[in-house]
């Protein structure tokens, strides 16, 4: 066959399939009716005096006119088991199921016609409203205008001998779906793993802009893990497309027919916009919100290092952990790691938490935190000894680390804000001027 007749064959089949034969019309769900290489595999058709439904792996069941006792549509319905959604039923005079075929199906349209071409009773739609219990009549009875709906239960149907079940899907649809969450759940964990990676390497001294970086980099690794699986998906569907019209060819079919590039989708523009909307609250946050936390702590810091400086009295004493242990309203306890200054003063044992100079206390031993007993020279106010911190805490300046990055990023992104602001008001004015020209330009070809 000659490249330039490449997939005329299943378009040709295709538009055959689908044709509108007023002597043998079919009808087709709303959704996913067609295979990969878009032949369409699910749909009713009447043929003779009988109706005829076709599914994937080349079903096809027919049931004769005489045997149908009704068609219907149900919204949702039961046959003894879990409650199953949407449907189309083909009955016998006992009201038994002799076909259930999934999906939403057109009622009054092409499966009525297909009805009436076979010589079986025109279809109708059950609604899931159709059939509320007696509690919930009663009760709409006692409460007059009270709705009622939520008390309703679907129809139950009973299965014909003979029943048959229409493969809507095609044969593997379940484990597809299955290896698709999974490896999706995988990319996006991957992918958020390596957006917090530049956060956790950087060191304490950047102060809580870390946090904001690290919340940044996970939302921009899960996006980009989204991103990647959606090129997967679509690099291993039209994989599949290219290999079975290569198979059904006997010989490789042309790349370029099913590997193409894809624009920009509206629906990254909008994530972007949303993007947006959420860093401005993001920013008010880790703007003036940490500039000034920062500030106030760090102004607070400078009077306890001034004082210790001025009045301190240094004694030997250890850094250890004390745990702080406390229950919550449902009983559960949560222990948390202090570190802690035992020195003696004035003849007497003392234990003081040690202050957050800096940014954070004396770090304790990570790999085993009860087991720190590290020697350390405390300086503490013999007015009030529990007013203490280590001489290595109040030796340097306050501001150096952490809450000098606190504050200069807060200035940052403080000035940042408007600037954000601005941006997105044009990008939402520019989508929606560009969304009213598409209108006009749709109306003005209408109207010539």
């Amino acid at each position: 066959m000659p490249p330039e007749h490449w997939g005329n064959r299943s378009v040709q089949k295709n538009l055959d399939d689908s044709v509108d034969d007023p002597g043998r019309p079919q009808a087709f769900p709303a959704r996913h009716p067609a295979d990969l290489l878009g032949r369409l595999r699910v749909r009713l058709r009447a043929e003779g005096d009988a109706i005829v439904a076709y599914g994937f792996a080349g079903e096809r069941v027919a049931i004769p006119a005489p045997e149908i006792g009704a068609v219907r549509t149900v919204q949702a319905y039961y046959t003894g088991g879990p409650v199953r959604s949407q449907a189309l039923l083909v009955f016998d005079h006992q009201d038994r199921i002799l076909l259930r075929a999934r999906g939403l199906w057109e009622t009054y349209g092409e499966v009525k016609r297909v009805c009436q071409a076979a010589g079986v009773p025109s279809p109708e739609h059950v609604s899931f409203s159709r059939y509320p219990t007696s509690a919930s009549r009663s009760a709409s009875q006692r409460r007059p205008g009270r709705r009622a709906s939520r008390r309703q239960r679907p129809p139950l149907y009973r299965k014909a001998p003979g029943y048959r079940s229409l493969r809507t899907t095609p044969p593997g649809t379940a484990l597809c779906m299955l290896a698709a969450i999974v490896t999706f759940c995988v990319i996006v964990a991957l992918g958020g793993l390596a957006g917090v990676i530049p956060a956790v390497l950087l060191p304490d001294w950047i102060g809580s802009v870390r946090v904001l970086i690290g919340i940044v980099g996970v939302a921009l690794g899960a996006a980009g893990g989204i991103w990647v699986f959606a090129a997967l998906t679509h690099g291993v569907t039209d994989g599949l497309r290219w290999a079975v019209a290569s198979f059904g060819a006997m010989m490789p079919a042309p790349p370029k027919r099913f590997f193409h590039r894809r624009g920009t989708s509206e629906k990254w523009a909008g994530a972007v916009t949303t993007g947006m909307f959420l860093l401005v609250p993001a920013l008010i946050g880790w703007g003036p919100g940490v500039a000034i936390a920062s500030g106030a702590h760090g102004l607070s810091d400078s009077r306890l290092v001034a004082e210790l400086r001025a009045n301190g009295v240094a004694a030997p004493g250890f850094l250890i952990d004390v745990p702080d242990y406390s229950t919550d309203s449902d009983g559960n306890t949560t222990v948390t790691d202090v570190s802690t200054l035992a020195f003696t003063a004035q003849a007497q044992q003392w234990q003081d938490a040690d202050p957050s100079i800096g940014g954070r206390p004396l770090p304790l031993d990570a790999g085993d935190p009860m087991a720190t007993h590290e020697p350390v020279t405390v300086v503490y106010d013999p007015r009030d000894p529990d007013t203490a911190a280590a001489r290595q805490q109040i030796t340097g300046s306050v501001w150096h680390g952490a809450p000098t990055a606190n504050v200069i990023v807060g200035i940052v992104f403080t000035l940042a804000l408007p600037l954000l602001i601005l941006g997105l008001v044009v990008r939402i004015r520019r989508r929606r001027w560009l969304r009213n020209s598409k209108m006009l330009d749709e109306f003005v070809t209408v109207s010539r």
